[in-house]
Parts: C-alpha cells; sequence; structure tokens
C-alpha cells in the first residue's frame, strides 16, 4: 500500500495512531507525542458560538468568566474616553466625573445617529440551545462546549494567547491639561520668599553675564555693528570699553571685578538702533567722544588740539539729539519717559567726562546744562523716588556721579555744590538701608577712592566757603559774636566743621574701610583743612598746619603710588596742596612727578593740572599771597577742570 493510498480503517488496525476526519480537513494525533503539551502536539477546533454541553451546563468552563448574555452592559452614551479605559461613565457633560477626576480630556461622540452607529461596538450574537443542541448532536464535544478532533484523550486547555491590538484600532484621543490648576502648597522654595511671605525682589538678568566677561562680549564685532555702523565707529566704542572705563574709576578688584561704566552705563547705547531715537543717538556719540579723547592721548600726548576738535564736534551734536528729545518740532517741551530721561542724563554724564579729560573750557557749561535739567526735573530726591531699591541702577549712578563731580570742581572754582546743597543729603545716603551688597554702598568708594561721608564733609566745606567769598570778608578763629547775624551763623558752621576735621584725625584709624579709600579721606581731610584756613580763616601760606597738610597730602600720594600703581582721584588734593608749596620747596618738584605719575592711567587733564601749577608758582612767586588760584585760572583761561 502505497503511502497516498491510507485510510482510516487501515491505520487504526495496523497503526496506534488515530485518524478523525471532519469535512474535508484530516488530523492526525500520533500517541507517542501524547506527553508533549506544546502548542505543535495538540490541536483543538473550535467552533464559533459553541452551544451548551451535554450536562446542561453554561458552556464556560466551571469558574470561568460569564456568557456574553450575562456580563454587565456598558453605557452606549458614554464619553469616548471612558469607553477606550474601558470604565463606567456616568454621562455627565460636557465633563464627566471621571475625566474630572483624573483630569483627563473628555471626548464625546459625534451628535450624528449615524456617526453614533457607525462608532458602536458590534456584540456577538448568542446562539439558542437548539442551535447548541444540532451543533453537538453532529459531533462530540467537551465539557466546555468545544468540539475536540480527539476523543480518545482529555481536552487540553491551553494558556490564552496575549490580544494584540491593531494599530489602527488604537484610540487617537489626545490627552492634555485643562481646567483650572491650583498652585500645591510649598510650590515655591522656602528661599524664595522672606518673612513676611512677600516673594523676594530679583532680576535674573543681573546674573546672567560674568562681569569678567561683559566688556569682551560687548566688543564683539557682529554685536556693535548694528548700533555702529562705520569702522572707526566700532575700533573708538572696543578702545573705550576695554582701556577708558578703567582710567575714570579709582579702583577695581581683581577678585570682584565690578565696573559701573560697563555694568550700567554702557547696555544703555545698545537699547535703540541708530536713527529710531535721538537720545540714544546722543550717548553713542558722547561715548565715542570719551574713548576717542582718550585715544588720542595714548597715540600722542601732547596733541591736545586734536582732543578738542573731537569734544567740540561731539558737544554740539550731542546737545543738538538731546534738544530734539526735549523739545517738540513746534519748540513746545516734551512730555519725557523714563528711558529717554535716563538717556539724556547719560549722555550729558559722558559728555562732560569727554570734556575733562580733554581738559578744554566747554565742561563747565555742560555742567551747567545738566544741572539746570535736573531742577527742571525735580531735582535728585525727586528724580529717585521711583528708582530700583535692590541695584545701583542708572538714576542713582548719574545722580552720584554728578553730584560728586560738582563737588570737586567747587573745591577749586569756590562755588556752593548744586546738587548736595544739604548737609547729609538723604538720597546721597539711603542706600546703606537697602543695599544687598557692597556693590551699591561701595559705589563712591569705587569709583572716586573715597567714602560718602568724606564727600559729604567736603560739599559743606565749599558751600562754607562760598558763603565767606559772597560777603568779602575772612572769620576769625575766635568765638563768634551772638550780635552779628551775618558772621555769627558762619563761625558757628566753620568751627564745627574744624571739630569735625579733627574727629575724622582719629576716627579714620578704626574704620573698616578699604586701605585706598582710608589714603582718599586722608588725603581729602587735609585738603580741606588747607582750603578751611586759607579761604575762610584768611592764614598765610606759611602756617604751620597748613604746611604740614601739604605734606601729608605729597606723602599720601607717594604712598599710594608705590602700593597700587596709581593714584586715580588724588588730582584736586594734589593740587590744593601745590597751591601752599613755599618757594624752591623740593615738594614742588615732587608734586609735579605725582602729576605724571598717573601715566596710562591719566589723560590731558593731568597734563593742564601740572601746567596749571607752574603757571600759578610763577604768578604766586612774583605777587605772593596776593594772587590766588581763581584768579590765576581766570587770567590764563585756566578754568579748573572736573576730572
Amino acid at each position: 500500500m502505497s503511502p497516498t493510498s491510507i485510510t482510516p480503517s487501515s491505520v487504526a488496525a495496523s497503526s496506534p495512531s488515530t485518524m478523525h476526519s471532519t469535512g474535508s480537513l484530516t488530523h492526525q494525533y500520533t500517541a507517542s507525542n501524547h506527553k508533549d503539551s506544546g502548542y505543535g502536539m495538540t490541536e483543538r477546533l473550535v467552533t464559533a458560538g459553541a452551544g451548551t454541553p451535554e450536562n446542561g451546563s453554561t458552556g464556560a468552563p466551571e469558574g470561568g468568566p460569564a456568557s456574553n448574555g450575562d456580563k454587565p452592559q456598558r453605557s452606549r452614551d458614554g464619553c469616548l474616553t471612558c469607553r477606550q479605559r474601558k470604565v463606567k461613565c456616568n454621562e455627565e457633560r460636557p465633563v464627566c466625573d471621571k475625566c474630572r477626576i483624573k483630569s483627563r480630556e473628555c471626548v464625546w461622540p459625534s451628535g450624528d445617529e449615524s456617526e453614533r452607529r457607525r462608532n458602536k461596538k458590534r456584540r456577538t450574537t448568542n446562539l439558542s440551545q437548539a442551535d447548541h443542541d444540532n451543533v453537538n448532536s453532529h459531533s462530540p464535544s467537551g465539557s466546555n462546549g468545544t468540539r475536540s478532533v480527539y476523543p480518545d484523550l482529555p481536552n487540553l486547555h491551553l494558556p490564552p494567547l496575549p490580544l494584540i491590538r491593531s494599530p489602527s484600532n488604537r484610540g487617537t484621543i489626545s490627552r492634555r491639561i485643562k481646567g483650572i490648576v491650583h498652585v500645591p502648597p510649598g510650590f515655591l522654595p522656602p528661599d524664595s520668599m522672606d518673612g513676611k511671605g512677600k516673594e523676594k525682589e530679583g532680576n535674573l538678568v543681573d546674573w546672567l553675564v560674568p562681569e569678567k566677561m561683559r566688556a569682551g562680549l560687548m566688543m564683539d564685532p557682529s554685536f556693535l555693528e548694528p548700533y555702529f555702523p562705520t569702522v572707526d565707529e566700532r575700533l573708538v566704542i572696543r578702545h573705550y570699553l576695554s582701556k577708558t572705563v578703567h582710567i575714570i574709576i579709582a579702583f577695581e578688584s581683581p577678585h570682584r571685578p565690578w565696573n559701573p561704566w560697563l555694568a550700567v552705563h554702557a547696555p544703555l547705547a545698545f537699547k535703540h538702533l541708530p536713527g529710531t531715537n535721538p537720545a540714544a543717538d546722543a550717548l553713542r556719540a558722547a561715548m565715542l567722544a570719551v574713548g576717542g579723547v582718550h585715544l588720542t592721548y595714548t597715540c600722542n600726548p601732547t596733541d591736545q588740539a586734536a582732543a578738542w576738535r573731537i569734544t567740540k564736534s561731539a558737544t554740539s551734536k550731542v546737545l543738538r539729539l538731546i534738544e530734539e528729545t526735549l523739545t517738540e518740532k513746534n519748540g513746545k517741551p516734551k512730555v519725557l519717559q523714563k528711558e529717554n530721561i535716563e538717556l539724556v542724563l547719560a549722555a550729558l554724564l559722558s559728555c562732560t567726562i569727554a570734556s575733562s579729560l580733554a581738559a578744554d573750557d566747554a565742561w563747565h557749561h555742560l555742567l551747567s546744562t545738566v544741572l539746570n535739567l535736573i531742577v527742571q526735573l525735580g531735582g535728585a530726591q525727586n528724580i529717585l523716588r521711583d528708582a530700583p531699591r535692590d541695584r545701583l541702577s542708572p538714576y542713582r549712578f548719574f545722580m552720584e556721579q554728578l553730584a560728586i563731580r560738582d563737588v570737586f570742581g567747587c573745591m577749586t572754582t569756590e562755588l556752593a555744590p548744586s546738587i548736595l546743597r544739604d548737609a547729609f543729603t538723604p538720597w546721597f545716603f539711603e542706600a546703606e538701608m537697602w543695599s544687598r551688597t557692597d556693590l551699591e554702598w561701595e559705589s563712591v568708594e569705587r569709583m572716586f577712592g573715597i567714602s560718602r561721608g568724606m564727600v559729604d564733609m567736603i560739599a559743606r566745606a565749599c558751600s562754607l566757603i562760598s558763603s565767606v567769598r559772597s560777603i568779602n570778608k575772612s572769620l576769625t578763629e575766635a568765638e563768634p559774636s551772638p550780635h552779628d547775624p551775618v558772621l555769627g551763623p558762619l563761625q558757628h558752621a566753620a568751627q564745627a566743621l574744624m571739630a569735625e576735621i579733627k574727629v575724622w584725625d582719629e576716627a579714620e584709624n578704626f574704620t573698616p574701610l578699604h586701605p585706598r579709600t582710608q589714603y582718599g579721606n586722608h588725603s581729602y581731610k587735609h585738603a580741606i583743612r588747607i582750603r578751611m584756613l586759607r579761604k575762610v580763616y584768611n592764614v598765610s601760606s606759611d602756617d604751620e598746619r597748613v604746611v604740614k597738610s601739604s605734606q601729608a597730602i605729597i606723602e599720601l600720594a607717594g604712598e599710594m603710588l608705590a602700593l597700587y600703581g596709581k593714584i586715580t582721584w588724588l588730582t584736586w588734593p594734589i593740587l590744593i596742596a601745590g597751591f601752599e608749596i613755599p618757594v624752591n620747596h623740593p615738594s614742588r618738584v615732587t608734586a609735579l612727578e605725582m602729576l605724571g605719575a598717573f601715566g596710562p592711567h591719566a589723560c590731558f587733564d593731568n597734563r593742564t593740572a601740572a601746567r596749571m601749577l607752574s603757571d600759578y608758582w610763577m604768578w604766586h612767586d612774583m605777587d605772593g599771597d596776593h594772587v590766588t588760584s581763581w584768579e590765576v585760572a581766570r587770567t590764563l583761561n585756566q578754568r579748573p577742570f572736573l576730572d
């Protein structure tokens, strides 16, 4: 018998194998493989909708799930989200309870009835009991209503295969946060709130750029090009940012570098593109003038005429742009915004510095212009009323710069200060109450090398000297007369100021100031004593107190130069001491050497100071004490300078 002619009867008689035929399918089971339980060794044919077994059971395995007819029906009108997650929906519209509690997007079926029918899941139809009996009558069945092709073997219950969902059947419901979100307790870190529950003020921008890298980032050509279109402008502004800003500050700490000319002043020039704001154009022109004057000095310290050409051209352009900012085309004054006020003050300040570095005669006019503007704005106290209290704002920086430069100019012009008119002006000292770092409080020390208290005493001394000069009569060091309504108050003020200078002599040794600030305070203290003795009490230049103070200033400048390599901002004390040095005294040569020792940290102003001393000594040696420094400066057309 060939293998292809095998029949069921022959196989049953000659082999332990059993063969059953069902329809056109022939299934063979080998008895030797009965021990294996793999999927390939047994096979079951499951008829869809298998009926009830012979014992009348429900058709499900014992302890198995109920038939489709006994399952609890899910809602047909629930949301698609709950149906996708196979949970019961309470059909609450527009957001059901389940979606609301879990913060899910609640998606509902379309309102179209045909669309709803299309989205409705189909249910499996149960066969009747007659159908089950009909099926069982034609084929043997197991206890679970499943027809087995192996009647001699027990039914093998195979583990269910995992259900694999087709990608086309997967839900496409997008999930996003929707609704009101309440900030949980403790959401903010503890260090972001102060003791009163108020969020601490702070500005992220303040901490973004390291101070050591600020100038280098600003000097990037691609950054400068939109604001300074020409090559020469970019070259000069790079020199300004890298060199000039360091000679107009008293000292910088290598460990904590901070230069407000870079951190506060320079960024204002990059707020508006050229041609969009005349005040910003004025500021850029003034900064170029400052850098151009110093670059000219660096190239040729004797070419002062070139520096004057720069300042003259820049002053004309800056004042014209500021006039355009302040007035309408019809001549009526504009209502200035805060930003424009900052830009105008910054431009006038830079233009004044350029004039003083060039040592021309325009600085007094520029200073008078900016002081008049401050008066029209309501004074420094009114300008700083809304200034930030958590950082050195541009307003406060400009007010400090202008006020102190005005005071220093009054030391030689014998005029009264225009900004710091009263003793202990509140806005000048209030930084101590809110400064979060020493940068705000030490801004005066870092910029000018002296403390705020010393600046205040210089301002009061200048005001007193101006008052005495206005009455054209000197005071006496005796007790003031109570019957003189004019001299009495002035004598009281002079005695109080001289007593305060004595207190500084003792207290300065115990102050926690930087040594460079102490050198500056000592030098200016001696300068005030000289001015008070000479201009208020009309003491001769050979008085012992005058000589000692003059020598002390020269010695302090020499020590500071040896320790720190530069004596920036000691020009005024050296100049005041030099006015009182007697004929043929070796200190005259030392004073001139001191002014020349500024070197790269100086500009044309120090050369002018040395020339002014030489001219004054020539006039003084011929006419004695009858000639004053003010008269010499006016005669030689050398107005005392600001820097």
